[in-house]
């Protein structure tokens, strides 16, 4: 991590002199950030499915504070259709090179530079870091808007003209976070901090039917499985999935979904269940389009499980020991979503998505 920190060092002193008074000595204040009245503005959100689901929520009161902007979104490949009916396909930018997370993703540092290059040239106003780590906030620091943002993190904060702390409380739902971090843009506005539940749900891309066509599913109803995770310390047995499609199978279809990477683990359960249906590595507009008239949905804590909830689907997430309900729960409207842990009853699971069918 040593070698990380210093290559870090060294590709921020480059563009250090220039940027010296307003990104360090010369911050930005509440009242500066108050009277901003940005023409274009960016939002990264290069997270995973469910982080980058709750950052889209931010949108529509950005456009109440802002409405004579030009939004622009950069965030990873995948997540690009949860920004549909939201902003304009040509300015959701794909940034694969911003990690998320160093654990599961190689630092490019070069690309990265690139990238910001690339971006550069559309001159914001306002950069919106809703990611909120020091790949973020590096290629905000290159990107050379006039004014930034985002969540001090304990990084590199400093790279931002504004810098929020304290926008992940302890015991927060951890899509408040995002709010917290426009939160001083919103200052002095009639919602200060537009945190609002129920969710904003996920657009599809395409119409339902036309994926229920695909796996000639017709008119039945189905259960949607998705047995991944971001990764294995969130994942539960395989086997217990297997049993639930199994139980929910028969007048119902069964449908196993997941990412590319989850190709062998899809198949492995369907094999196990006997009769069941694959959507794997489909992109994520097609595969919310399947979750909103599924009959239920069993998930791990993970991405499927948030975007089913926010579409008011019966969704089941069996959470491990790995990551705190409490803060990354799934949201919806009717409270249709509930968790489950390894230890509880195939029994219990399967009775919460059947009674609610």
């Amino acid at each position: 991590m040593a070698a990380g920190n210093g290559t870090l060092s060294r590709l921020c002193s480059r563009a250090l002199p220039w940027r010296l008074a307003r990104s360090i000595l010369g911050r930005s204040s509440r009242a500066d950030l108050r009277n901003l009245q940005p023409r274009r503005i960016a939002l990264i959100a290069c997270h995973w499915i469910g982080d980058t689901f709750w950052a889209t929520q931010v949108v529509e009161p950005l456009r109440r504070r802002f409405p004579n902007c030009e939004l622009t979104a950069i965030t990873k490949p995948f997540a690009g259709d949860l920004w549909h009916g939201l902003i304009p396909p040509q300015r959701v930018v794909a940034a694969p090179e911003v990690v998320s997370d160093r654990h599961r993703e190689t630092v490019r540092w070069g690309a990265i530079l690139r990238r910001a290059k690339a971006l550069r040239g559309q001159r914001f106003d306002l950069a919106i870091d809703l990611t909120g780590n020091r790949y973020s906030a590096l290629l905000v620091f290159r990107m050379r808007p006039r004014r930034s943002i985002g969540f001090d993190g304990g990084e590199i904060g400093w790279l931002y003209s504004h810098r929020v702390g304290d926008a992940e409380r302890p015991g927060r739902h951890l899509s408040e976070r995002p709010f917290r971090v426009i939160e001083p843009l919103l200052a002095g506005t009639p919602e200060p901090f537009a945190y609002r539940l129920p969710l904003r749900p996920p657009e599809p891309t395409c119409p339902a039917a036309e994926v229920r066509s695909r796996l000639g599913i017709g008119n039945r109803g189905y259960y949607v499985l998705a047995p991944g995770a971001g990764w294995p310390a969130k994942q539960s047995p395989p086997a217990m999935f297997a049993e639930a499609g199994r139980r929910l199978g028969g007048a119902a279809a069964v449908v196993l979904t997941g990412s590319q990477s989850e190709l062998e683990l899809c198949r492995s359960v369907a094999q196990a269940i006997g009769e069941a249906l694959l959507v794997v590595g489909r992109p994520v507009g097609e595969v919310v389009a399947l979750l909103s008239e599924a009959a239920g949905v069993l998930c791990n804590d993970s991405g499927v499980g948030h975007l089913a909830a926010a579409l008011n689907r019966p969704t089941a997430a069996v959470f491990t020991t790995a990551t705190n309900p409490q803060m990354c729960r799934p949201l919806g409207p009717d409270d249709l979503a509930k968790v489950f842990t390894r230890d509880d009853s195939i029994d219990d699971i399967v009775a919460h998505l059947v009674a609610v069918r």
